[in-house]
């Protein structure tokens, strides 16, 4: 490390949590210090997508606290085992989620009766595909997060990240309650990457501006 650097200011986090990934916030390390990869622990299942709306490829969980509950978004997606790739979606339309809990581990799925399945609304479903078509949305590929921006409106507190196709890009809806959901803008947010997987946004308030994370591909 350079002369210049070591004599910079220590860089005040507060009480912020901070991912150590790096140096970026340590100048030495003694005594046997040194930066490990965290371990997962196998423990008990405590959420199953066993709804018939759920299908067999439910994925892409977004969880955080609000309050005096903790909040989950997932999508619902059935994929057939045999036959082309394509009927997929066609057997069961991806649809969004919603699930909440008083401590992570006691989920409950409340039947909010937005969107109809099987002859039913006895169900959790807050998106489908009908819902955000204007855009060619696909409610497979969404993440969901509360905004922590201060200027943030109260009926924008919560906000989705979903991927369109007219034209392609990631939109971003939002809503006051965390179950209601509407475009924040016609236009897409972010309209360069490949955004097969799930595309994540925040807001820093280190930085003081949102943040927006997708995969890409280069030269292929």
């Amino acid at each position: 490390m350079s002369a210049a650097l070591a004599a910079q200011e220590p860089t005040h986090i507060g009480s912020r949590l901070e991912l150590l990934v790096d140096d970026a916030l340590t100048e030495t390390m003694t005594d046997g210090t040194r930066l490990v990869l965290h371990q997962p622990v196998r423990r008990e299942i405590v959420f199953r997508t066993d709804a018939p709306w759920e299908g067999n490829a439910a994925a892409y969980q977004s969880v955080f606290r609000d309050g005096d509950r903790y909040r989950m978004y997932y999508h619902g997606l059935h994929y057939r085992f045999s036959g082309p790739a394509a009927q997929a979606r066609e057997d069961h339309p991806a649809v969004y989620c919603y699930a909440e809990s008083p401590d992570g581990i006691h989920w409950t799925r409340p039947e909010l009766g937005l969107f109809e399945f099987n002859g039913s609304r006895a169900n959790n479903i807050i998106l489908t595909p009908e819902k955000v078509a204007a855009f060619g949305g696909d409610p497979a590929h969404t993440a969901t997060f509360l905004d922590a921006n201060p200027a943030c409106p109260p009926g924008e507190r919560y906000k989705t990240l979903i991927l369109g196709s007219k034209p392609l890009g990631l939109y971003v809806l939002k809503s006051g309650d965390g179950i209601r959901f509407t475009p924040l803008s016609r236009e897409p947010s972010v309209t360069e990457g490949a955004f097969d997987s799930q595309n994540l946004i925040f807001w820093d308030p280190v930085r003081e501006e949102y943040r927006e994370y997708h995969r890409g591909f280069r030269n292929g």
